[in-house]
């Protein structure tokens, strides 16, 4: 009789336990919300220029649609299409949730620009095309 007891209370601690590890869980999940992601916005302008001339290159990060002005690491990536080696430029916030450079081109060609974004433990990567004509 008393094995049965011993058993008895067993059993009772261990369901005990497993329902406070499923409160704890459900609690945790409500409380632990996903932030909002970051959104970036890159943008050249213009599209299309000549050699020698200047283009803006510019990203407008935010995040629940608030500038994120506080960003870890940014950096626009240019790649010449068809060969060339991708250069990474570092830039730092302007003003507004704005990271921008101003760049020219010695070379005609199609370029990606992308845009490396890393704020508020997230990473963005948009891309955009500029043309460079003679």
């Amino acid at each position: 009789m008393r094995s049965k007891k011993v058993a008895l209370f067993a059993a009772m601690v261990l369901v005990a336990v497993a329902l406070a590890a499923c409160s704890d869980t459900k609690a945790q999940t409500n409380d632990d919300e996903l932030p909002d992601p970051i959104i970036v916005e890159l943008t050249v302008t213009p599209e299309t220029i000549t050699i020698g001339e200047k283009v803006l290159i510019q990203a407008k990060v935010t995040q629940g649609g608030s500038p994120v002005e506080d960003a870890n690491d940014v950096e626009f990536e240019v790649t010449l299409e068809g060969g060339g080696l991708p250069v990474k430029v570092p830039v730092k916030h302007d003003q507004g949730g704005i990271y921008q450079m101003e760049k020219t081109f010695k070379e005609a060609g199609t370029y990606r620009i992308i845009s490396h974004v890393t704020a508020r433990g997230q990473h963005s990567m948009p891309l955009q095309e500029l043309t460079v004509t003679e």
